[in-house]
């Protein structure tokens, strides 16, 4: 009960006019932890005073940072994390107030489509093609090549209403979608670049020997999926300047690492400090990534 009539206290000087007084109040609330959110929350609500209004807007969005990074650090640290709670984490730096369940709803209808369609007696090369069916020409996923800085292009709640992203964001989706359909396929990072495979090493070394590539084909996002061989995988990495010697599977945490990267790179192309800064809280928290 004391903290609580402590709390109430504080909340009466968040719009005195000393300054002093409110950098006391703010230092305290902000000690306190992002666990008295909801009483900030409440009492922004009931605000009496544009300047309360104001201050409790900016203590409240701070603790929000601090609740951020500290669910970054709790997903890295993890066991059963999951690429699209690590995705919806780094869309917050953008979107404070997204809701999970809305983003899992949207996927889903996605997921029925597609899962209606298959069955066990299709080839991995067929149901793949019906992945890319209702992602392309259904839902109309495309790369958006008009402005390829936009932070948007990287977050999973823009991206499923405009249907527009980047190669990275697209895979990203596509690999969600994929294992939910528990589909093998995985992103690979060729440099800077992504492509996916379709992992089934005993079919391969069946096809192609015991030597084989341990994915069976891969997925070229950049051209609506289009299923490639290994010699075609060459040719795509050249034309894009890597090296398949800079090959390296990329599991949940790069992936997220990799977003986390395009998104800094966008705010401090903007000149977003405040986002720039945030995204590098966060990236702290991936380092060992």
């Amino acid at each position: 009960m004391e903290e609580i009539v402590n709390f109430d206290t504080l909340l009466t000087l968040i719009d005195d006019r000393d300054e002093e007084v409110f950098f006391a109040v703010r230092d305290r609330l902000l000690q306190a932890g992002p666990d008295i959110l909801p009483v900030l929350e409440h009492a922004l609500s009931s605000s009496a005073s544009l300047l309360q209004h104001e201050r409790l807007e900016l203590i409240i969005y701070q603790l929000k940072i601090a609740k951020l990074v500290e669910r970054t650090a709790q997903w890295v640290n993890a066991e059963d994390k999951t690429l699209l709670e690590g995705w919806i984490l780094v869309s917050s730096i953008h979107y404070p107030t997204i809701i999970p369940e809305k983003i899992d709803q949207l996927i889903q209808k996605i997921v029925r489509d597609i899962w209606i369609e298959l069955n066990d007696s299709l080839t991995s090369i067929e149901k793949v093609s019906i992945i890319n069916h209702v992602f392309y020409e259904l839902y109309r996923f495309e790369l958006n090549n008009q402005d390829i800085n936009a932070p948007e292009n990287c977050l999973i709640n823009n991206l499923l209403v405009s249907r527009k992203g980047n190669l990275l964001s697209l895979s990203t989706l596509y690999c969600i979608i994929a294992h939910q359909l528990n589909l093998p396929i995985y992103p690979i990072g060729i440099g800077q670049y992504i492509i996916l495979g379709y992992y089934e090493p005993h079919i391969s070394k069946e096809v192609y020997g015991n030597d084989a590539d341990p994915y069976l084909f891969y997925i070229n996002m950049e051209h609506k999926g289009a299923i490639i061989g290994a010699k075609e995988l060459e040719y795509v990495v050249h034309e894009n300047k890597e090296s398949l010697e800079k090959t390296i599977p990329l599991n949940e945490g790069t992936l997220i690492k990799q977003l986390l990267l395009f998104l800094k790179h966008c705010y401090q192309s903007a000149g977003d400090q405040e986002k720039t800064t945030l995204a590098d809280k966060l990236l702290d928290k991936l380092r060992k990534y």
